[in-house]
C-alpha cells in the first residue's frame, strides 16, 4: 500500500504518529483490507447510585453495618470519565471500555469519619455490542480496580499497596448494560450520547479490615467517537 504524503509528514523522525488523527487516518486506510470497523470513543458523564448496605469489619472489633447514601461528584477532586475501543463487524461488535467512576459515603455512621473510593472505582469491562435503528446496545463484565481511602475508629487508610506496586487494588467485580444514541457531528466524527447501568461488588481495604458493600449505578456519559469508515 502506498502511504498519502499527508500522513507521512505528522511522522516526526524515529518517533510514533503523533497526533490521534494521524491514528485515524491510519484506521480508515487499513480497516477496508481487515474487513472491520474501528472506533475509538471517549466520555464524560455522572453516575446516580441507590442507597445500599455497606459492612466495616476490623480486627477484634464488631462490625459496623449502616445503608449508605452515595454520590460521585464527578468533578471534584478527580473526574469521572471513560473511554471504549471497539471492533465493528456488520452489526455487533467486540469492545474494551475503561470507566473511572468515584464512590463517597455521604452519610457515615459515627464511628466512621470518611469513606470514599476516589482514584477510584475502575471497571475494566469486555463487552459485546450490537445496533439496530440507530440504537447501539450491550453487555459487559469485568473486574473492578479500586484506590479506598477512609478513616474508621479513627484509624486511617489512604496508601494503598496495589497491583505492581501502584495504588490501584483488586477491589471485586462487576457486569453492566449500556444503550446509545450517536449524532454525526463531521466525517468519521460522532457525538456520543450513552445510558449504561452497572452491579459491582466491592470488598476495599480500611486500616485493620475490610468494607464491603453491592453497588447499583446508573451512569450518563457524552462524549465523541472516531470511527474508521461509514
Amino acid at each position: 500500500m502506498l502511504w498519502p504524503t499527508w500522513i507521512l509528514r505528522i511522522r516526526a523522525p524515529g518517533r510514533p504518529l503523533a497526533t490521534p488523527a494521524a491514528a485515524l487516518a491510519l484506521l480508515i486506510l487499513v480497516t477496508p483490507h481487515l474487513g472491520a470497523q474501528w472506533r475509538l470513543e471517549s466520555w464524560l458523564g455522572d453516575a446516580w447510585s441507590i442507597p445500599t448496605s455497606v459492612t466495616f469489619s476490623q480486627v477484634n472489633q464488631p462490625d459496623i453495618t449502616a445503608t449508605g447514601h452515595w454520590s460521585t461528584r464527578p468533578f471534584e477532586p478527580t473526574w469521572y470519565y471513560a473511554g471504549r475501543i471497539a471492533r465493528w463487524s456488520g452489526r455487533s461488535a467486540w469492545a474494551f471500555q475503561y470507566v473511572h467512576d468515584k464512590v463517597y459515603l455521604d452519610d457515615p455512621p459515627p464511628e466512621v469519619k470518611f469513606f470514599r473510593i476516589t482514584n477510584g472505582v475502575n471497571f475494566f469491562l469486555g463487552e459485546r455490542l450490537w445496533r439496530t435503528s440507530g440504537w447501539e446496545y450491550g453487555l459487559g463484565a469485568g473486574p473492578v480496580m479500586v484506590v479506598p481511602v477512609s478513616s474508621v475508629r479513627g484509624l486511617t487508610y489512604d496508601h494503598a499497596h496495589g497491583i505492581l506496586h501502584s495504588t490501584y487494588e483488586f477491589g471485586g467485580g462487576v457486569v453492566q448494560g449500556n444503550l446509545a444514541r450517536r449524532i454525526r457531528l463531521l466525517p468519521f466524527v460522532y457525538v456520543d450520547l450513552s445510558l449504561m447501568s452497572t452491579a459491582s461488588y466491592l470488598r476495599v481495604r480500611i486500616a485493620n479490615g475490610h468494607a464491603t458493600l453491592l453497588n447499583f449505578a446508573l451512569h450518563a456519559q457524552y462524549g465523541l467517537s472516531l470511527q474508521a469508515g461509514k
